[in-house]
């Protein structure tokens, strides 16, 4: 093993460690340092905007590309199943339910 490729193993490691630490910081925290009020409200809707941050430029490209703009875009497979998805995990605070409905509604929509 070249220096190098030790300086790039040590460098995912340290990358790895600092995202656990990060990651599991207020698992592990005392109760006087964990979040309240507006704080604690923002953080449970990181996972719908990690999600949406992740889909939608996606999406919107895809259809800028096919020129698909106006009510044939609810036929197009990915959008209709990045809509379900984030209307089901909004109206139920379920990640795993909007994943499974988007899911469901990009299968369906693909084989049609």
């Amino acid at each position: 093993m070249s220096a190098s490729d030790v300086r790039v193993w040590l460098i995912i490691a340290l990358i790895t460690l600092i995202v656990v630490v990060f990651r599991n910081f207020f698992l592990f925290a005392p109760r006087s340092w964990q979040p309240r009020g507006l704080v604690q409200r923002a953080l449970r809707y990181a996972p719908l905007a990690a999600l949406a941050a992740l889909i939608a430029p996606q999406v919107l490209a895809d259809l800028q590309a096919q020129g698909q703009w106006g009510m044939p875009v609810l036929a197009d497979a990915k959008f209709a199943s990045a809509l379900v998805l984030i209307a089901v995990i909004r109206l139920s605070g379920n990640p795993f339910a909007g994943m499974a409905a988007g899911t469901l509604v990009f299968v369906l929509l693909r084989t049609a």
